[in-house]
């Protein structure tokens, strides 16, 4: 069995200085979905899906309005999947959240927001070391107390 050759994904970029600029339109198997993108990786696109939130009980004024925040405040740093988890509503757009092959997009049209986070974050932690018995402890003041006058 021959390895079927993956085609190349063509992004279009709108220009156009628009209010909905965070959207796009992508092509899967020869059908087209209104999406946001959320993040493109090696093997698929993750996006949600607006042509599916209606069915899904989900208020898209409120999805767009979220969005626009994220899009002007944090698409640069973060993916919008962040941004729904930060305001805990995952468990509500994960129902619209779709995760697109690669090999069968053929045409992005808008944005692809791409993060690289792959690597795990690196977190430090510190040994918690007992004091001793004999050890006296003077704790700092943190705010000068005011002095009165008599």
């Amino acid at each position: 069995m021959s390895k079927r050759k993956i085609p190349q994904l063509v992004v279009e970029r709108a220009e156009e200085q628009g209010n909905y600029f965070f959207l796009s339109v992508l092509e899967f198997r020869n059908e087209t979905y209104l999406v946001i993108v959320d993040n493109i990786t090696e093997d698929g696109i993750g996006a949600y899906v607006l042509d599916f939130a209606q069915q899904e009980g989900i208020n898209l004024r409120q999805l767009i309005s979220i969005a626009t925040c994220w899009f002007y405040r944090g698409s640069y740093r973060y993916p919008l999947s962040f941004e729904f988890s930060r305001l805990g509503l995952a468990h509500l757009t994960n129902r619209i959240y779709k995760n697109f092959e690669l090999a069968h997009v053929t045409r992005l049209i808008g944005n692809d927001f791409r993060y690289e986070i792959a690597a795990p974050p690196k977190i430090k932690r510190r040994r918690v070391s007992m004091i001793p018995a004999g050890v006296e402890v003077k704790l700092k003041r943190t705010a000068p107390t005011p002095i009165s006058r008599d």
